[in-house]
C-alpha cells in the first residue's frame, strides 16, 4: 500500500473521532480550560474504536473533511472498503505521568531517646515561692540561637501568671535575663493570666499564642485560647481583638462549655506551606459528673491576613480521658496535659510530646506521630533521663514548628522531683533527644524507671535583674474634671522584689486622648467619661494600665451598662460531645467587666429562650440542648431590658 493511500487512511480514522467525539463531548483524554476545578483523566477509549488520546476541540480533521469534493470522498470510501482489518487498527496513547513515590518513612514509626539527663535552666527561689517557668516554647533560630518563653507567676493576687522571655547564643548552656514578653489587659477577657506560651515566626512577626480567663468566680476555669504578634521575641506584643491588632483582646478559640470546665488552652502551632495548624487542649464535661478530655486541631489559610477568624475545626488528635477510660490499645490516660507540636522534614511526620500520670512519682514524657497532622496516634512513653514529677513539656523547633534534618534536637520540661509536694514550686529542665524510625513501635522505655531526683533552688540573688514594669493597681477610676490619676510605678525583679520609680522616668506609648490628657511631667488626667488603656515603658520593661473615667454623677457600681455575647454563633451536633452554655459578658456602670454565671444570672435576672424549640432549647441557666438539625437564634435578655442575640446550628455530624 502506497504512503498517499495509508495517509488518507489515517486522515478518515482520525476525522471520524473526531466527530464522534465532537457529538458526545465524552471521552476525551484531558479537560478543557472551561472545565475548571474538574480531575484530568487520561486514556479514555472511544466505544468502537481503538484510538485513544485524542484532544478535545482539536477540528482540524473536521475542517479537512468539509474541504474534500464528492469525488475524492468517494474514492476514499472505496479504498476504505479494500483494508486488510490488520492495518486498519493503528493507535495512539498519551503516556501517562509516573507517580510520585510513597513517602518511605509513611509506614515507620518515631523513636525518642532522652540522649542525658540534661540540665536546669530554672531553680526556683527560697525567697519568693511559690516560683516556676513552666510549659517553655523553644525556637531555634538559623544562627544556631535559641529564644524561649516561659509561665512565670505573675503578681500573686490579681493576676495569675505572666509570660517571660529569655535568650541563648550557646544552645541553652546561658541565658540572657529574664523579661516579661506579656501579661493581661486589666478590665479585658485576659485580665487575670497570659500563661502556657507557644510561639511561632512567620512573615516579619513573633506570634505569640497563650491561655487566659476573664471569669473570677471560676478561679482558673472557663479558659480560652488568645494569641498577640510583635516584630521582635521579647515584644511589646499586640493582641488579637476578633478583627485585627491591638486594642481589646478577644480570643482565637472561644471556650462554650460548662462553668465548672477547665476550658480550652495550651496552644501549639505548625506552619506548613500555607497552612496553620493549631492544636489545644479542650477539657470540659459531656453532663457532670463526666469529664472529657480532648486535644482539639484547627486549620487555617495563614496568607490571609485576618486568618485567626477563619480557622476550620478539624477534629480531636487524641482522646486522653482521665479515671479508668483507656485508648484502643488498652493505654490508660492519667491527668495527660498540654501538647506542643512539631513537624519533622525529613520524614514529613508530626511528632507530638506531653506528660502522662502528671506531679506524680512515675510521671513520663508522652510521644505522639501523625502523617497528616490530624490524626495521631500514641508511640511510646519516655522514662530514662526524665525527673519525677514532670509536666508541661515542649519541643525545641524552628521559627514554623519544623525539625531540620541537622538541627539540634531538645525537650523542655517543668518538674517538682522526687521530693516536691508544693504547688507552684517547680524546676525547669532541658534534654537533648535523638530521633530516628523503627518498623514498629518501640515501647522498651516504657518499663523503666524516671529519675528520683529532688529539685534544686537558687539561694542567691546574683543573677537578679529588672523582669516587669508594675503598678500599685492595674484599674483606676476617677470621676471627670476631679484632678489627675495617683499611680505609683515599680520595677519588679526576677525575685519578686520591688522599687519605686520616678514618674519622669517612665515613658506613656499609647493612650486615647479622647478620654485622657497627659503632661510633661507624665502626670495622666481624666478629659471625658470612657475607658483608655495605657502602654507605659520603662528601660524596655512594659505593661499595660486601665483607666476609667465616670461622668461627673448618675452611675452605681451594680448596675450593667452594656450587654453582650463572647461568641455570635454557636455550633452543635445532635449527638454533643460536650455541655455548650451560653455566659454572657456584661459591661457595669463603674465601666468594670465581668462574665455572669452562676447566681448572677438569678441577681440580675437573665432569661434565655429559642426562637424554633423544635431546633435547640435552652436552659434556664443558658445550656444549649439540641434536638434536630437545623438553624434558630436564641434571645438573651436582662430584668432591666438590655439584650443580644445568639445564632445557633445545629448539624448530624460532629
Amino acid at each position: 500500500m502506497d504512503k498517499t493511500v495509508k495517509s488518507r487512511i489515517k486522515n478518515i480514522i482520525i476525522m471520524t473521532a473526531s466527530l464522534i467525539a465532537a457529538g458526545l463531548m465524552l471521552c476525551s483524554c484531558y479537560v478543557s480550560d472551561s472545565s475548571a476545578g474538574q480531575e484530568n483523566k487520561p486514556g479514555g477509549t472511544i466505544p468502537g474504536n481503538t484510538l485513544s488520546g485524542n484532544p478535545v476541540g482539536n477540528n482540524k480533521a473536521g475542517d479537512a473533511l468539509h474541504n474534500e469534493d464528492d469525488e475524492s470522498l468517494k474514492a476514499d470510501k472505496e479504498i476504505e472498503a479494500d483494508l486488510e482489518p490488520e492495518e486498519s487498527t493503528e493507535t495512539y496513547t498519551v503516556e501517562e505521568e509516573p507517580a510520585e513515590p510513597d513517602n518511605p518513612y509513611m509506614n515507620k514509626h518515631i523513636k525518642l531517646v532522652l540522649d542525658n539527663e540534661g540540665h536546669d535552666v530554672f531553680a526556683p527561689s527560697t525567697a519568693c515561692l511559690p516560683d516556676y517557668r513552666y510549659g517553655p516554647s523553644f525556637i531555634y533560630n538559623d544562627d544556631g540561637s535559641i529564644d524561649a518563653w516561659f509561665s512565670a507567676p505573675g503578681d500573686g493576687s490579681r493576676e495569675y501568671d505572666w509570660i517571660t522571655y529569655r535568650h541563648s547564643d550557646d544552645s541553652g548552656e546561658t541565658w540572657s535575663d529574664e523579661r516579661v514578653a506579656i501579661s493581661p489587659s486589666p478590665d479585658s477577657p485576659d485580665a487575670l493570666s497570659t500563661c502556657d506560651p507557644d510561639v511561632f515566626y512567620y512573615d516579619g512577626y513573633y506570634y505569640l499564642g497563650y491561655t487566659s480567663t476573664i471569669n473570677k468566680r471560676a478561679k482558673g476555669l472557663c479558659n480560652s485560647v488568645y494569641l498577640a504578634r510583635s516584630e521582635k521575641p521579647d515584644g511589646p506584643y499586640e493582641k488579637w481583638n476578633g478583627t485585627g491588632w491591638g486594642g481589646d483582646p478577644a480570643p482565637i478559640i472561644y471556650y462554650d462549655g460548662i462553668d465548672i470546665g477547665w476550658g480550652s488552652g495550651e496552644p501549639s502551632f505548625v506552619v506548613l506551606d500555607d497552612t496553620i495548624y493549631i492544636y489545644n487542649t479542650k477539657d470540659s464535661y459531656s453532663g457532670v459528673p463526666d469529664r472529657v478530655k480532648v486535644t482539639e486541631v484547627r486549620t487555617a489559610d495563614i496568607t490571609k491576613d485576618d486568618w485567626p477568624r477563619r480557622l476550620e475545626f478539624r477534629g480531636y488528635a487524641i482522646i486522653r480521658n482521665d479515671k479508668n477510660n483507656s485508648d484502643v490499645n488498652g493505654y490508660a490516660y492519667r491527668d495527660s496535659d498540654s501538647w506542643d507540636v512539631a513537624y519533622i522534614e525529613e520524614s514529613g511526620k508530626f511528632i507530638a510530646v506531653s506528660t502522662n500520670r502528671r506531679f506524680k512519682t512515675d510521671s513520663c514524657i508522652l510521644y505522639f506521630e501523625s502523617n497528616d497532622g490530624i490524626h495521631f496516634e500514641r508511640v511510646s512513653e519516655l522514662k530514662t533521663n526524665v525527673v519525677a514529677r514532670c509536666h508541661n513539656c515542649g519541643i525545641m523547633a524552628d521559627g514554623r514548628g519544623h525539625i531540620k534534618k541537622d538541627d539540634p534536637t531538645m525537650l523542655g520540661y517543668a518538674y517538682a522531683g522526687s521530693t516536691g509536694s508544693r504547688w507552684g514550686v517547680w524546676s525547669t529542665r532541658i534534654a537533648p533527644f535523638t530521633l530516628s524510625y523503627t518498623d514498629e513501635p518501640d515501647t522498651e522505655d516504657e518499663g523503666n524507671n524516671n529519675l528520683k531526683l529532688p529539685i534544686s533552688y537558687r539561694n542567691s540573688a546574683s543573677d537578679a535583674a529588672p523582669m516587669m514594669l508594675t503598678t500599685d493597681s492595674l484599674v483606676y477610676t476617677k470621676t471627670a474634671g476631679r484632678g489627675a490619676f495617683n499611680i505609683t510605678y515599680y520595677c519588679q525583679d526576677n525575685y519578686k522584689r520591688k522599687r519605686i520609680i520616678d514618674r519622669s522616668e517612665i515613658t506613656i506609648l499609647e493612650y486615647d486622648p479622647n478620654i485622657l490628657s497627659v503632661d510633661e511631667d507624665n502626670w495622666i488626667s481624666p478629659r471625658l467619661p470612657g475607658v483608655s488603656r495605657v502602654k507605659v515603658s520603662y528601660n524596655g520593661l512594659w505593661r499595660e494600665i486601665c483607666l476609667c473615667v465616670l461622668p461627673v454623677e448618675g452611675y452605681t457600681s451594680n448596675e450593667i451598662k452594656e450587654f453582650y455575647p463572647m461568641t455570635a454563633r454557636y455550633d452543635m451536633s445532635i449527638i454533643q460531645p460536650f455541655v455548650i452554655k451560653i455566659r454572657p459578658m456584661a459591661v457595669f456602670d463603674n465601666l468594670r467587666l465581668h462574665e455572669l454565671t452562676g447566681r448572677e444570672l438569678i441577681t440580675y435576672g437573665v432569661t434565655f429562650s429559642s426562637e424554633d424549640e423544635n431546633i435547640c432549647i435552652v436552659r434556664e441557666d443558658g445550656t444549649l440542648v439540641p434536638v434536630s438539625v437545623g438553624d434558630t437564634v436564641v434571645n438573651v435578655m436582662t430584668k432591666a431590658g438590655l439584650s443580644y442575640s445568639v445564632d445557633v446550628h445545629i448539624t448530624d455530624v460532629w
